[in-house]
């Protein structure tokens, strides 16, 4: 069962497929979490993801679960699994309007990393997003460029951390050819990969 979501403070939203959850997602949530100031980070894997021109490779249930793997012992850092409730597809716009409607009292903020604000316009209605709650962006290698000629750039808030190039694709690629993820995501998660034959 998922913990209760927050009724005070101030929290970041660290939305994703995470297929897998790793290391770099972490890194993004802790540093806006120094970063702004937030009282915690609240993981959100989404459910069916609605930009994506494949499906995960992982099911929803085992995909929240090595998100709960990852984020154990960190009393800041919390996960919920409505996604999978909501009735309308998994646009970031309807994550944002539950929380907010759920949990008023919280000053919500959405993470991101530069390279979703690359691909920001063609979000399911971005000019609402950014309305509706204050987007922060964590920077990332070879994305520099993109970020400062996206149009959004102004209207988000940009933070430092550190510079860490990996992904969820590559770590994919790696599991497949039978090599090492050791390292690339917290070793709860490499043994439930293992236990379970993921990604093979």
């Amino acid at each position: 069962m998922s913990p209760v979501l927050p009724n005070s403070g101030s929290w970041g939203i660290m939305g994703g497929v995470f297929d897998p959850i790793h290391c770099g997602h972490l890194l993004l949530a802790e540093s806006a979490l120094n970063a702004c100031g937030f009282t915690g980070v609240l993981f959100v894997p989404s459910f069916n993801p609605p930009h994506r021109e494949r499906k995960p490779e992982v099911c929803f249930e085992d995909r929240f679960r090595m998100v709960q793997l990852a984020i154990e012992g960190n009393e800041r850092f919390s996960a919920s699994d409505f996604e999978k409730d909501l009735k309308s597809p998994g646009y970031t716009l309807a994550v944002v309007d539950f929380l907010k409607l759920k949990s008023p009292e919280v000053k919500w903020h959405l993470i991101l990393g530069a390279d979703n604000i690359a691909q920001f316009d063609h979000w399911h209605h971005p000019e609402e997003l950014v309305k509706r709650i204050k987007i922060v962006v964590g920077n990332r290698p070879g994305y520099d460029r993109e970020f400062h000629n996206s149009r959004w750039a102004s209207q988000v808030e940009l933070f430092e951390m550190p510079l860490i190039d990996l992904s969820s694709t590559r770590i994919r690629k790696l599991l497949k050819e039978g090599l090492s993820a050791r390292y690339f995501v917290p070793d709860e998660v490499r043994r439930f990969i293992e236990n379970k034959r993921l990604y093979q």
